[in-house]
């Protein structure tokens, strides 16, 4: 409390020593500032009769020329203006490019440094280009730009550009804009032996940003690998790079890249680059080494993160005989395709194959070799374990392999190998159209339940068995495929079961009532203990060379063929009850039911049909009016030839009542 009150004593004695004191220093120095605007505005209203505007105009088409690298067609008249800052407004200015491009600006001003002016001398501090239109031609989408001045000179001006465009003219004359507010700056770093520069602009309706710095321009030209950083962001998305570049005659790029996009299928869609999938694509991670040699790009401790999925791998980008080629490997704990979804190959109904045009066109422009170890691959209900797989492009033809891989309880080995068709002349103008397909599959051990309910959607047949297929076929979509297929396919399996029908059961109702046993034959199971099948295909239509099933109490065998092309079945077999007792001479059971039957149908939803003969036969009641009819029958055939053996005409038939 003691202490405020002599601070406030001592102010007011500061103030009564100093107070005169320092409004004296005030005014002089109010008198001193004015003194000398005034001896600047003098020298600035002076400054046309010091520098001529002819020599103004000189320095700041150089300056331009430096800044931009290119030759400047002034079409504007220059013009002085000192306040609020002396610089000269050329006007409308143009830069003749060669094939057919422009570059031109409304109005593009140089502002000077005032001190070096003042002296009698004109120094650039800036160019700034406003309004300026790139017009690239049909004939090719790179600039006809020389930078190389821009980048190896060390003194040249900062350039900024402001709401510049980029647009593209067809032969035809159709302009179309792709980058509009092109807002830059380019300045000099590191004692101006670096550039740093900073732009943003639109493109396809985002804002694009990008940051580089070199700290040797004049190094990075010649091609002495010098310090880089940069970052392109936009949409969610970011990428950044940071090492060491170098232009010359071969490009040299190391160092570090890391890249992000809240949503990597966004990201190809506003690239224009299709989606290969439906579904997933979401958040992506990358960080890697990179290095680009010898036109070479390569990418090394490459870690990858898509839709929860996590590998590491590297990646080789290159260029043979003109042609990209890309190599990788990819090593993955655990990888989940659920979020991709399936390959659709029916309709929407489900009921029909699809009938979309397949387009494989895409499988030209690039070759490919990639390989893939995963310790778990789950895709919906399927989990496959030690996977071991790769992809193969080469001349458009893809081939994939799964070289090994343990699921279902078993072990599996695949090929699919998939070429764009024959050039067809009445469709797309000769291009090649369609997809020619070659399946090779083998699953040993398997349950078959799991496997057939996952691959074809049924599960008709439990137990552990192994299958094998082996089609091959082409066509413009899946239709046309399913029409040419070629090849064959096997079953084996030893203890199991034969799902929705109880075989022993039917049998045993028709034994004891033959005309109504058959009533509600679906539900419940047969067992089984061997169950061998074998399907030779052609031109889409499957015939069953073998199809037998043998359990303690029932054999089956059919025969017939399958539709693949129309997704139907029509095989004929029969059912054996087995009873326990003696074997006829060829080995077979005595004693039983042995019913003939038949299955047609959509293979969905097929309808199984005894044999209604057998069925009247085995009925005591319904036998004899089948032996009159039978007898009727031989009678009606039998009289005409009597008739005409004795020459006497036949009594005419009475109307039915």
């Amino acid at each position: 409390m003691r202490a405020a009150p002599f601070a406030i004593g001592a102010i007011k004695i500061f103030m009564l020593r100093f107070g005169h004191n320092a409004r004296r220093a005030g005014v002089v120095a109010a008198i001193v500032f004015g003194a000398v605007t005034a001896v600047l505005l003098a020298a600035m209203a002076a400054l046309p009769l010091v520098v001529p505007s002819a020599e103004l105009r000189r320095i700041a088409v150089s300056a331009l020329a430096g800044s931009t690298g290119q030759k400047v067609a002034i079409l504007g008249e220059p013009a002085l203006r000192l306040f609020p800052s002396p610089r000269l407004v050329l006007g409308k200015v143009s830069f003749p490019l060669p094939s057919g491009q422009s570059l031109d600006a409304e109005n593009v001003v140089t502002r000077f440094d005032i001190w070096h002016l003042l002296a009698g001398r004109v120094e650039v501090d800036d160019v700034i280009v406003e309004h300026p239109t790139l017009v690239l031609t049909g004939e090719g989408l790179t600039p006809a730009l020389a930078v190389a001045p821009v980048f190896a000179a060390a003194h040249w001006p900062g350039l900024r550009i402001v709401d510049g465009t980029i647009a593209w003219r067809s032969e035809g004359g159709l302009t179309r804009e792709l980058v509009s507010g092109l807002t830059a700056a380019l300045d000099r770093v590191a004692d101006g032996r670096g550039l740093a520069l900073a732009a943003f602009f639109d493109w396809r309706d985002e804002r694009v940003t990008v940051t580089l710095t070199l700290d040797d321009a004049a190094g990075f030209i010649d091609g002495t690998p010098a310090a880089a950083r940069m970052v392109l962001a936009s949409n969610g998305s970011e990428a950044r790079f940071q090492g060491r570049a170098a232009l010359g005659s071969k490009p040299v790029v190391t160092g570090t890249l890391s890249a992000e996009a809240d949503s990597l299928r966004g990201l190809l869609d506003w690239a224009g680059i299709e989606p290969p999938t439906r579904g997933g694509l979401g958040p992506f991670d990358l960080s890697t080494q990179l290095t680009l040699e010898d036109g070479a790009l390569s990418l090394t401790d490459a870690s990858v993160e898509l839709d929860g999925n996590r590998g590491d791998g590297a990646f080789l980008l290159k260029l043979v005989q003109g042609r990209p080629v890309l190599q990788g490997t990819v090593a993955a704990d655990r990888i989940t395709l659920t979020p991709y979804g399936g390959i659709h190959l029916t309709a929407d109904d489900g009921r029909n194959w699809g009938r979309t045009p397949i387009d494989l066109s895409v499988l030209d422009g690039f070759d490919l070799d990639l390989r893939l170890s995963a310790g778990r691959v789950v895709a919906g209900e399927t989990t496959l374990n030690t996977v071991a797989a790769s992809a193969v492009l080469t001349g458009g033809r893809l081939v994939m392999v799964l070289g090994e891989a343990t699921g279902w309880g078993g072990l599996l080995r695949a090929s699919l190998s998939l070429a764009p068709g024959a050039p067809d002349p009445a469709r797309s103008y000769g291009r090649a159209t369609g997809a020619e397909v070659r399946l090779e599959a083998e699953a040993t051990d398997v349950d078959l339940g799991r496997t057939l309910e996952d691959i074809a959607g049924m599960r008709r047949i439990e137990g552990t068995g192994t299958l094998q297929v082996e089609v091959s076929g082409a066509g413009g979509n899946v239709v046309e495929i399913a029409r040419t297929l070629t090849g064959n396919a096997s079953i084996s399996a030893g203890s199991g079961y034969l799902a929705g029908l109880d075989v022993a059961q039917v049998l045993q109702r028709i034994e004891r009532r033959p005309l109504s046993a058959t009533s509600d034959a679906r539900g419940g199971r047969t067992a089984f203990t061997d169950l061998s099948g074998r399907i030779a295909i052609a031109d889409g239509v499957g015939t069953v060379e073998e199809m037998q099933l043998q359990g303690k109490q029932v054999r089956l065998g059919m025969e017939g063929s399958i539709s693949i092309a129309e997704r139907s079945l029509d095989l004929a077999g029969h059912a054996s009850l087995v009873l326990s007792g003696g074997k006829t001479a060829g080995g077979k059971p005595t004693g039983g039911v042995d019913l003939p039957f038949s299955v047609r149908g959509p293979w969905d939803t097929p309808m199984v049909m005894a044999d209604p003969l057998s069925l009247i036969e085995r009925s005591g009641a319904a036998l004899p009016l089948l032996e009159a009819v039978k007898g009727r029958a031989g009678t009606a055939a039998a009289e005409p030839a009597m008739d005409g053996v004795t020459g006497r005409k036949a009594a005419p038939t009475p109307p039915a009542n």
